[in-house]
């Protein structure tokens, strides 16, 4: 595995709002990351991006299940399990995912693939009830 590839699965074990001080140790100066929620362009865009998302985070933590890594491209398959104290009446909460991410010597390019609905529409008390009845549905 690449050297860059092990750094970001430490890196992510366990994430907070400390950890955005070491961005700078993984991520390229133009990094482009996405998820479902967005698009943040730049290290001295993510760095705030990420600092704002960790806020209110009680923990996150990554566990890495699978990474699949060729010449400056690699998959990473990981649960990330959380708690955030307008979310889930502060219980942890559990999303599935991947990483893909982009490298050369600092990753340069990094989209999360996860569902968002699983990450937070299922926890806020109206939604929630909104989502299990469209579940029903489609299972019937």
């Amino acid at each position: 595995m690449h050297t860059i590839v092990e750094k970001f699965c430490l890196y992510y074990k366990e994430f907070s709002q400390d950890s955005v001080a070491g961005l700078d140790e993984i991520y390229h100066q133009k990094i482009v990351f996405e998820d479902p929620i967005g698009r943040v362009e730049g290290l001295s865009n993510l760095k705030p991006h990420f600092s704002k998302m960790m806020s209110n985070v009680s923990y996150c933590r990554f566990a890495i299940s699978d990474v699949v890594s060729n010449d400056g491209q690699a998959f990473i398959s990981w649960t990330m399990t959380f708690a955030h104290p307008k979310l889930n009446n502060y219980k942890e909460i559990t999303v599935i995912g991947v990483s893909e991410i982009k490298f050369t010597d600092r990753i340069t390019y990094h989209r999360d693939y996860f569902d968002v609905g699983s990450m937070f529409y299922e926890h806020v008390p109206v939604l929630k009830k909104v989502i299990g009845a469209l579940k029903k549905r489609l299972a019937a």
